[in-house]
């Protein structure tokens, strides 16, 4: 399977996804937009909220190479002005590089959606004990304990982007000299 990235018109992410489901034979393409866990306390209680992860972007997952994909979907971007355009690596690349789309598998649920994970703070460092930021520490580069998440670095169509994701950090040790 091929994935493919379309950049849309902020808010309008929902709307075109099921433009998308509409328009393409679900047998071969089918729309996405990748989600987000997002914890927060209010009145002393843990709530979770599901967030876009990739706000002004919807993906597609589809059988068909680069050169078929850009048949079928050209006619489909300009009947709708709220798709800005196809992300590309060059004229003849669309597709996301096979690192890129297993690094976000590896993350995401079957429904697309990156859960919270748990770790604890030792001195510096993050240790990640449960969830789908386990054993992938490398890619985390803030922790916000009070706002419980952490920005992590993900290369997507050859851009290094910064997505904030939900982490619960249950403790913290301080570093003994």
């Amino acid at each position: 399977m091929y994935w493919y990235v379309l950049f849309v018109k902020a808010g309008k992410e929902r709307k075109i996804e099921k433009y998308l489901s509409k328009q393409l034979n679900s047998n071969i393409s089918s729309p996405f937009i990748p989600m987000q866990e997002m914890l927060f306390r209010r009145a002393g209680i843990v709530k979770r909220e599901i967030k876009f992860l990739f706000p002004g972007y919807v993906f597609i997952e589809s059988i068909l190479s680069d050169q078929q994909f850009l048949q079928e979907i050209n006619p489909v971007v300009n009947r709708c002005s709220d798709i800005i355009g196809l992300l590309r690596y060059s004229d003849t690349e669309i597709s996301m590089k096979e690192s890129e789309k297993n690094m976000l598998i590896t993350l995401c649920d079957s429904e697309y959606c990156i859960g919270a994970s748990i770790g604890i703070i030792e001195g510096d460092n993050i240790y990640i004990t449960d969830g789908p930021l386990k054993g992938l520490e490398s890619i985390v580069r803030k922790v916000n304990r009070h706002r419980r998440e952490a920005v992590i670095e993900i290369e997507i169509m050859g851009d290094i982007r910064l997505a904030t994701v939900a982490l619960e950090v249950v403790e913290k040790v301080a570093c003994s000299n």
